[in-house]
């Protein structure tokens, strides 16, 4: 169907459009390994996190000489830990960074979580949230700034559907508050089909130090 400016879309057609909308926020994806070579597309993903957290922050990240936002450094935090990429519809959704520096020294710190806006509507941000935390075994720590109430309202809400503790504190840095939430994930308690997810666990060979692998390969709703 060809539309032009003077095209009046039916109700059939409008409501096909919004269901073929759906369809596309309840899509399946996948987690990539960010590894070496991949290092120069978490560098400028990380330049569109730092832009999207700076409101949340109790003071301003300032763009350097080069229009560029230094608060992160992408060898530091592949050296301290490991990541993944967000894939969906063939194109980068966003990424996950953990490592094992938590407050007990032992299970993974989720230290970056971002997903692209476009990515935000619908199930699908939740999906990748549930299936992090399905995967992720054991003792699980993870932080959000307090003034970002919305990643707030969405990690509390998944974390308590799926484990029956969640042990909350409050802490500082370089000025900022956040919530740090600790959980242990032995237990679920969440029925994953009844968010219509399918999981479909995959393996590496590398990295057999961290305990991150059992991350979920692939989701469809």
């Amino acid at each position: 169907m060809r539309l032009d400016c003077a095209t009046r879309l039916s109700d059939s057609d409008v409501l096909l459009i919004v269901l073929l909308e759906a369809m596309i926020w309840m899509m399946s994806f996948y987690l990539k390994e960010i590894t070496k070579e991949h290092m120069h597309i978490l560098d400028k993903m990380l330049q569109l996190y730092t832009h999207d957290i700076n409101e949340y922050f109790d003071y301003s990240v300032v763009l350097d000489n080069n229009g560029r936002y230094c608060i992160y450094s992408v060898e530091k935090l592949l050296s301290d830990g490991w990541g993944y990429f967000i894939i969906a519809n063939f194109e980068y959704a966003g990424f996950i960074l953990l490592n094992n520096q938590t407050k007990s020294s032992k299970g993974v710190f989720v230290s970056e979580f971002y997903i692209l806006p476009r990515y935000r509507r619908g199930f699908f941000y939740k999906n990748v949230i549930f299936s992090l935390f399905t995967e992720l075994k054991g003792h699980v720590e993870y932080r959000v700034l307090k003034k970002n109430r919305r990643a707030y309202a969405i990690f509390e809400y998944i974390t308590k559907k799926l484990v029956s503790k969640v042990e909350k504190t409050e802490e500082f840095e370089n000025g900022s508050e956040y919530f740090r939430f600790t959980m242990h994930t032995e237990n679920i308690l969440v029925d994953i089909l009844r968010y219509k997810m399918y999981v479909k666990p995959h393996s590496h060979n590398s990295h057999n130090s961290h305990n991150s692998h059992n991350l979920v390969s692939e989701v469809s709703n």
